[in-house]
């Protein structure tokens, strides 16, 4: 009789281990269910997955007008803008085309410079001489 109730201690130790187990795995189950439905929500629209990348294939090329209102836009919030090396001082749009920076027939390509926060800091706009726009 002895042996038979040191065998059911150990079974029911045993039995008593893999149903904690199993309540353990159901409970991580039930987290990763919640936060595969989070996920879902966020991409529910999307087609594909998306990819952050730390370069563009291709500079952000403006025309003048374009890079005019670029300007005036980000003047105002406080980003600084070259254009050719030289500094934008005022977001005023008049005053801004009255000191003729920019030609309106001429294309301009965008550079940023963002802080280490990702924040944009500074945006330095290059005239491109006559067919360097094709990339």
């Amino acid at each position: 009789m002895n042996d038979n109730v040191q065998n059911m201690i150990g079974i029911s130790a045993i039995l008593a281990l893999f149903l904690s187990a199993c309540f353990l795995a159901l409970g991580l189950t039930r987290q990763i269910d919640g936060a595969l439905d989070e996920v879902s929500a966020v991409v529910s629209g999307q087609k594909r997955s998306v990819h952050s990348t730390l370069t563009l294939a291709r500079p952000d090329i403006y025309s003048g007008s374009q890079a005019f209102l670029v300007t005036v836009d980000q003047v105002g919030a406080g980003v600084a803008v070259k254009v050719d090396g030289v500094s934008v001082a005022s977001g005023d749009p008049l005053e801004l085309a009255g000191t003729a920076v920019f030609q309106p027939e001429a294309k301009y390509r965008a550079e940023y410079a963002r802080d280490w926060n990702g924040l944009l800091k500074e945006i330095r706009f290059a005239k491109l001489k006559p067919g360097e726009d094709v990339l």
